[in-house]
């Protein structure tokens, strides 16, 4: 009888010890804000692109380890996605398009956002994670919650006339039927797409505070249209910005780069060859007005992570989805292997990790994946190609054996038709940058091959690839190229 009480209170300091680990435990579990941002080359402040006003990308930096040769898979938005967040690479995807739904290649792959809430994450994502146009799809089993839509904000904004401008709405303006490549927009922010996902993932941080989330967020621009309000225009002096050289490296292969037709649906574009120096300096213009409009959009993030007392609890994953042309080469695009379509941004803040530090290593967006796995302290499916950027982020010496690997299909056919398609296959090296382009289903045809030495420029000028004091070099570089895509999947050497 005595013993009862004795007995009543040593349960009762179990089961406050057991409570107090659980909330130990879930206050171990750190939340993730995943950021994307579409056609981002790293034209930042912190990337030494001292013209740029992006002092919020400053601020990330300051809590991140910054990325300086971080490259994407593929050179175009979808497949560049769709490696990030099923941590497969595109020929194990077969997806090297923007249209094809990658539930219907790999329908059993358990994505980046799907693993997360298996974990017992809430999942959620505002504008643009997966590419969703060209008749593509989001992924309704990556989020726990699947209801944001800014198109419906859009609807609901009035329309204006200015002028000779036509159906004016938000960020769409058009001239004569036609888009406008750049416009300096005279609506408010709030009207912006990227500006109404921002809000929206704010109200979201404020509602999730108490909970474990992974919270995907994606910005549009600086993707066509260049188009953002009048402030951010005015950062900028057009007289300063520099016009880039738009020739073409010396003998450089046919299928190297891609026409740059995404610009040619807009209005005042020629039909073909260059842009007269007043456009192209209006477009960089645009360019730079929108990068600054995003920043403001990561300052309402960060600003919300703080105010909400989760910004000791939460990873940050910043990731441009490829990177751009702007006027270099004569092009306004991405969709081919060189170094300025393929080099992207990349942060990476983890409150138990080292802070504003830069790191040279070459590295991967497919390792992501596995890279926020070990963040999170969660189990890493068995399907991952990369491999964990953990290491680096503590100790961000670079490492010359890191290569990064990307490719990009080209073809007489128009579609994706394997049997008549070319891949460009592309190893960054310390040095190279060396893409050899073979026939898709037989790898022996070998059509072409580049070698670009980078080491003093991101701008290639001469493709060495019949230099014959090269040709060792582009030997062992065939060896190094096989040696890698032997490791994936699906690839038939």
């Amino acid at each position: 009888m005595n013993g009862l009480p004795y007995m009543c209170l040593i349960l009762y300091l179990i089961s406050i010890i057991h409570t107090a680990c659980q909330e130990t435990s879930q206050k171990r579990l750190p939340n993730v804000l995943f950021i994307a941002v579409d056609d981002l080359r790293p034209e930042l402040g912190i990337y030494d692109m001292e013209q740029m006003v992006t002092a919020n990308f400053d601020r990330l930096a300051a809590k991140s380890v910054t990325f300086e040769r971080a490259y994407c898979q593929q050179a175009v938005c979808a497949p560049s996605r769709n490696s990030i967040l099923t941590g497969l690479r595109p020929d194990a995807l077969g997806i090297y398009d923007l249209s094809t739904f990658f539930r219907k290649k790999v329908p059993e792959v358990v994505t980046l956002p799907q693993h997360f809430k298996r974990q017992g994450y809430h999942t959620e994502r505002m504008g643009k994670l997966y590419h969703t146009g060209h008749g593509n799809q989001d992924d309704t089993l990556s989020w726990s919650k699947f209801d944001f839509a800014h198109s419906t904000l859009l609807r609901a904004l009035p329309k204006i006339t200015r002028g000779d401008t036509l159906g004016l709405e938000s960020d769409f303006p058009t001239l004569y039927g036609k888009k406008l490549p750049f416009y300096c927009s005279p609506e408010p922010e709030a009207h912006m797409t990227d500006a109404m996902t921002a809000d929206h993932a704010v109200e979201r941080i404020g509602k999730l505070k108490d909970s474990t989330f992974f919270l995907a967020v994606g910005f549009v621009k600086p993707h066509l249209p260049f188009v953002a309000p009048k402030k951010y225009w005015d950062l900028y002096d057009p007289a300063a910005i520099q016009i880039p050289d738009t020739s073409l490296p010396k003998n450089m292969a046919s299928m190297a780069l891609a026409s740059f037709g995404e610009l040619r649906k807009y209005d005042n574009i020629p039909a073909k060859g260059p842009l007269d120096e007043a456009t192209t300096r209006k477009m960089i213009h645009g360019y730079y007005a929108s990068v600054s409009m995003i920043d403001a959009q990561l300052g309402k993030l960060l600003d919300a992570l703080k105010e909400n007392g989760v910004e000791e609890n939460t990873i940050i994953v910043l990731w441009g989805d490829h990177g751009y042309k702007l006027g270099e080469y004569a092009s306004w695009c991405k969709h081919s292997n060189m170094e300025l379509d393929t080099r992207v941004p990349l942060f990476i803040s983890s409150p138990s990790h080292a802070k504003a530090l830069k790191t040279q290593s070459i590295t991967e967006l497919v390792d992501l994946y596995p890279t926020l796995c070990d963040l999170a302290g969660v189990p890493k499916p068995e399907h991952l190609e990369g491999q964990s950027l953990v290491q680096r982020l503590d100790n961000p010496t670079r490492n010359e054996e890191d290569v990064a690997i990307s490719q990009y299909p080209r073809g007489p056919s128009l579609g994706y038709d394997r049997k008549n398609q070319w891949m460009g296959y592309s190893i960054r090296t310390e040095r190279y940058r060396y893409t050899r382009w073979q026939h898709y289903e037989d790898p022996a045809e070998v059509v072409a091959r580049e070698l670009y030495d980078h080491s003093s420029s991101p701008i290639a000028t001469e493709n060495l690839a019949s230099d014959q004091e090269c040709q060792a070099q582009i030997e062992a570089l065939d060896q190094q190229l096989d040696a890698e895509l032997a490791k994936y999947h699906l690839w038939k050497p």
